[in-house]
């Protein structure tokens, strides 16, 4: 059996629901005849009535009541589907998937963007993916994400990105710990303390702008204990393992056992980079990125 085309699905529900050619034509605005001709071709196809001639009137059988059930239903997805799709290319719809880092979302700018974007235009969805960045960048060639999270700057002519945020690291303490009432700190207690330290990567990591900047100052700093992660690392802080370096925005979930203090002398800051591929954006994923980077929309 051939499959039935979606116009003689709407033709045959606003016969069954005028019970009449001649109605039925009048709210199509086509002639009673080509109408009648194509229900009559309908029914030929499914290889039975679908309505009991009465008089000039029709009535829909049982066969024809399911039909008209499952074609509504059919007509209805189709509506829906082409609202989707233009509401997609109108920059209104759509899901957008970012790749990132777990540290990147800490600071809240995607987030909050995501969500005012969101706001404005309630059928865009937004789907977040943690990964390292080499894998970000593989899974946004491959165009499966739409965004990357990176923290270097990028060689690849395909890729286009844009600093959307620069933050600076600060000093997490134990509370007890005898640097705590220093007023200013120096290279040296820096170099005697011990610290709580990230595992090695490959790739820039945490650990690695760590021990580049400390061996900046000309010390190799006395690793107490190596965390899973950074929100370990604030966990094994707030214990006594000893002090860490963390980024500004991980402040919020330092607790009450952890004294935060600027570094200055360490100077360790993070360019947050959102990388894309300008042949790939879809309209909704613009909306995003204009957004982000303060562009008018």
């Amino acid at each position: 059996m051939s499959l039935i085309d979606l116009r003689t699905l709407k033709h045959f529900v606003c016969v069954a629901e005028s019970e009449s050619i001649s109605k039925a034509a009048e709210l199509l605005h086509i002639s009673a005849s080509p109408l009648s001709r194509t229900i009559l071709n309908l029914e030929e196809k499914v290889g039975f009535a679908l309505f009991d001639r009465v008089g000039r009137n029709l009535r829909l059988n049982n066969a024809g009541r399911e039909l008209l059930l499952n074609a509504r239903q059919l007509l209805l997805s189709n509506e829906r589907l082409m609202l989707d799709l233009q509401r997609r290319a109108a920059g209104d719809g759509g899901t957008v998937v970012i790749g990132h880092m777990p540290g990147a979302l800490y600071n809240g700018i995607i987030p909050d963007t995501a969500k005012s974007v969101q706001a404005a235009h309630p059928a865009i969805r937004f789907q977040f993916e943690s990964a390292l960045e080499s894998l970000q960048l593989e899974e946004l060639r491959r165009g499966r994400f739409d965004f990357a999270v990176q923290t270097q700057e990028l060689t690849d002519p395909a890729l286009a990105s844009a600093v959307y945020s620069s933050e600076p690291y600060v000093l997490l303490m134990p509370r007890d710990h005898p640097l705590v009432k220093v007023p200013e700190i120096s290279v040296g207690q820096l170099r005697d303390v011990e610290w709580v330290v990230t595992p090695e990567r490959s790739g820039p990591s945490l650990r690695a702008r760590f021990m580049l900047a400390c061996n900046r100052l000309g010390f190799e700093p006395r690793v107490a204990c190596v965390a899973g992660d950074i929100m370990s690392a604030l966990a094994l802080v707030s214990s006594g393992f000893g002090l860490c370096a963390a980024q500004e925005s991980l402040v919020q979930f330092s607790g009450g056992n952890i004294v935060v203090r600027d570094l200055p002398l360490l100077e360790m800051r993070t360019d947050y980079r959102i990388v894309w591929r300008p042949d790939a954006l879809s309209p909704a994923a613009t909306r995003f990125l204009d957004a982000l980077l303060g562009r008018p929309a």
